[in-house]
């Protein structure tokens, strides 16, 4: 059983170079050479076990609105957009804007091309119990016990096993009925579509959702756009622009930047899958 609370990703970036174009790349704010280092929780653990090959296994990280850094006012970009991020040991995965019927065009991308160094920490807790019946979750969730779900499902056209571990954080309960419903959120499903028998060309960023132990929904997360009527305030610059090219520079239409978009849940898979829960009696 992971603890989520302590397994964190790290990495360390390339010594700052300035874009040749924008005067705030990423919302960077540095001179020449200097070296950012980043630590972000890991929410969610996804795993693909192909029936014949090595299991792929990414995190999604805990997320973060846009911002500048590293500063001491002006410090959130407005218009403001969320950072969050997957990984394996070895590459970024993008995770989907769009629904699950349309295919995108990204590709995965190696932690090399980003990152100087980078880690994967997972931390386990040193014992857990099954929590078998409706009845024990009830208990567990009085005794204020921390608690992980995992979803496990086939796939078996592809010859493939799903699995996704995700910490419980919130729980409906009806005790003299003993009955339950988790609600929780984020993880993330692969976009089998993308799956080359190594890795992931995407991922969708999820919610999950479940009252047995043999069914989930998931609901998908996607970009949409906001109303003419709601632009000239969702897109008013405050403080510094995220867009603001160097003096004398252009940016080509291919390098433009976009100002962030709406997201929303909107899509919902129901998936027939084996629900495992665990409650944590110890810590390592």
């Amino acid at each position: 059983m992971i603890d989520f609370s302590r397994s964190f990703l790290t990495w360390t970036h390339h010594p700052f170079t300035p874009d040749p174009i924008y005067k705030y790349p990423g919302g960077l704010l540095a001179d020449r050479g200097d070296v950012i280092s980043v630590r972000l929780k890991a929410d969610a653990r996804l795993e693909v076990r192909p029936d014949h090959g090595t299991p792929f296994t990414c995190y999604v990280i805990a997320p973060c609105r846009t911002e500048y850094t590293i500063v001491t006012e002006n410090l959130f970009q407005i218009p403001s957009g969320e950072f969050r991020g997957v990984y394996s040991d070895s590459i970024r995965i993008p995770i989907a804007k769009r629904p699950s019927t349309e295919k995108e065009h990204v590709h995965r991308s190696p932690i090399s091309e980003g990152f100087a160094g980078f880690t994967i920490d997972i931390h386990h807790f040193q014992a857990s119990d099954p929590v078998l019946t409706a009845s024990d979750v009830i208990t567990a969730t009085k005794d204020a016990a921390l608690m992980n779900a995992t979803c496990v499902y086939r796939e078996e056209d592809l010859g493939l096993t799903i699995t996704v571990e995700f910490p419980i954080e919130l729980i409906n309960y009806d005790e003299s009925n003993e009955t339950f419903q988790v609600c929780t959120e984020p993880l993330i499903l692969p976009d089998l579509t993308t799956w080359d028998g190594t890795g992931l060309d995407r991922v969708f960023l999820t919610a999950v959702a479940f009252s047995t132990f043999d069914q989930a929904e998931f609901i998908l997360r996607r970009e949409i756009n906001a109303d003419e009527r709601e632009l000239p305030w969702y897109h008013e610059v405050r403080g510094r622009d995220r867009h603001e090219v160097h003096k004398g520079a252009t940016a080509s239409t291919q390098h433009r930047l976009q100002r962030p978009l709406p997201l929303v849940f909107n899509e919902v898979w129901t998936q027939k899958t084996d629900i495992t829960i665990t409650r944590a009696s110890g810590a390592s």
